[in-house]
Formats: structure tokens, sequence, C-alpha cells
């Protein structure tokens, strides 16, 4: 955002054009996703002054968009074991980073009373470990959950996955929230506890869902029921980032 070379396109996005992309897209009642991409084209002809400049918008991306600073977290043919502690010092400082600045957001979005995490004890827990989650606070200011889903018939529980069963870069996100403030647990969808699984689900304060399209599919589960059990969290005023309809028309919509 600090480019000079781009700072036209980045404070007319920022400060004039993005309140109005919700609205736009017919989702004045949702909010901008906690993480996501934007894709920008340049329209004016070469040789335009940089203030003069026309961008368009070319996608938006916020179906599962990864922290590219985690990728040595995930398993491949030859990294089967990666896991949290394979992410570089460096990395980590800054996908911490990222992770405070969608805890602040989301605090913000939330609103509302305090309480203590639930209790998941009624779905599966599919995780080995929870490995560098931090603690959580014992009198979080709202209640999070961090929905997954692995993919039992792929290995390693599909390409986003470290060996523990977690998505690679669940952690920081997780601990982006705690660090807020807020309580974050891990949770992983199973077609066969779906109902159990949004019974929990109406527990929270908020879901952050990070399954990636198509693999609540290959594990033999049903996505537009999925979907519909989000859209029916989101209407007893739960935050779902991002909900099925965010996700219609920005998970990588041109």
């Amino acid at each position: 955002p600090d480019e000079v070379k781009f700072k036209n396109l980045t404070t007319n996005f920022l400060e004039r054009d993005l309140q109005k992309v919700m609205p736009a897209l017919g989702l004045a009642s949702e909010p901008v996703p906690l993480w996501w991409t934007t894709d920008f084209i340049l329209a004016s002809p070469v040789g335009t002054p940089v203030e003069e400049e026309k961008w368009i918008v070319g996608e938006f991306n916020c179906s599962c968009v990864g922290i590219s600073k985690c990728l040595a977290a995930y398993c491949k043919d030859d990294t089967p074991n990666a896991c949290f502690t394979d992410i570089a010092p460096e990395d980590l400082l800054e996908a911490e980073r990222y992770g405070k600045i969608m805890g602040q957001k989301a605090i913000s979005i939330v609103g509302g009373p305090s309480f203590a995490p639930v209790s998941v004890a009624s779905i599966t827990r599919v995780a080995k470990d929870d490995l560098g989650l931090l603690s959580q606070p014992a009198k979080p200011k709202f209640m999070g959950a961090l929905a997954q889903i692995y993919v039992r018939s792929q290995p390693y529980g599909g390409s986003d996955k470290s060996s523990n069963g977690h998505r690679y870069d669940s952690i920081p996100f997780a601990n982006g929230m705690i660090k807020s403030g807020m309580s974050c647990q891990l949770i992983h969808y199973t077609h066969q506890e779906h109902e159990e699984f949004f019974d929990v689900c109406k527990k929270f304060d908020f879901i952050i869902v990070r399954c990636n399209p198509g693999q609540i599919k290959a594990d033999g589960g049903d996505q537009g029921k999925f979907d519909d059990g989000m859209r029916g969290i989101r209407k007893l005023g739960i935050q779902v980032w991002p909900s099925p309809d965010v996700m219609e028309f920005m998970g990588a919509k041109d």
C-alpha cells in the first residue's frame, strides 16, 4: 500500500471504492471477508499520467486464500511430515502479523458480550494435535471457531494440510483471533455429523470457514447442504467469514 507507483490505485480503492464493493455485489448486509485478494488491471493507455490512471477489477478471491508465508507447513510427496514448526521464523512473524490484523478486524465486526469457549465434544476430533496454537483466553471477548475439512480419501487429507490434519495456515488465523482477546477453536466438518457440527456452530459468535472448494464433495459430503447450514448460522446473527453468498460472488470471481 505504500508503493508510490500505485498510490492513485491504492488511495482510490481503500478510501473511496472499498465501501461500495459489497453493495455492488448485492451483499450490503455482509462485511468484506477477513482474508481475500483482488486483482487489478490497468485500463488506461500507455503514457497516461499516474494520477489519471483507470484500473478495473479483474478478479475477487475469498475462496480459502492461503497465507503464502505458511506454505512450508503443508504436506507434499517430498515433505509428507510438514508441520507448523517448518515455517521459517521470519515467515511466521509475517503470518502472525496478518493474523493479528484479521483478529482486530474480526473483533470490530462481531460486537456483543463476553463468553467462555464452548464444548466441541459432540463432534469428532480429526486433528492429531494443535501444534503452535496459543492457549485460549480465560475470559474471551467473543467465541470463535475455525472450520476445516479433512478429505479422508486423499493423501494427507487434501493438498492444503499439515501432517497433523489442520490446514497449513489455520494456526496463524486462530492465533490472530486469540491475540485480539477472542477464543478460536479448531474444528473439522464431517458430513456424517452434519447436524452435530451445526449445533456446535450455533454456540459461537463467529465461524471462519477454511474449506477449499471441492473438498467437502471429495470427502463424500454435499457442498450445498453445508452452505445451507452456514446460511442458517448467518441468519441467527452469527458472523460467517466468508459466508456462502459472499463466496458465490467473491470466490475467485472474474
